[in-house]
């Protein structure tokens, strides 16, 4: 482990304090643990990105696409190919 020195106010560290004594853990252990949660909240919110904007860019392919197409009807379009074969 590397330690670090931080800068907190005089509020927060009494707020850790009483934190600590109420889960029976250190001031260390409570802060390690607030940076494990950040870093695992921060990749989540950069994966959800990630995944928004691949959505994004799929939705903007089919817009593209129905546009191209223009008024064809795929469903009559089978209906047409259903009722030839009879």
């Amino acid at each position: 482990m590397v330690r670090i020195n931080a800068v907190l106010s005089e509020e927060i560290v009494e707020e850790l304090d009483t934190l600590a004594r109420e889960e029976h853990k250190s001031r260390s252990e409570l802060l390690r643990e607030a940076a494990e949660n950040l870093i695992t909240e921060h990749r989540r919110r950069q994966e959800e990105e990630r995944r928004r904007a691949r959505l994004e860019r799929a939705v903007a392919a089919q817009d593209r696409l129905r546009n191209k197409s223009g008024a064809w009807d795929g469903v009559a379009e089978v209906r047409k190919w259903r009722e030839s074969s009879k």
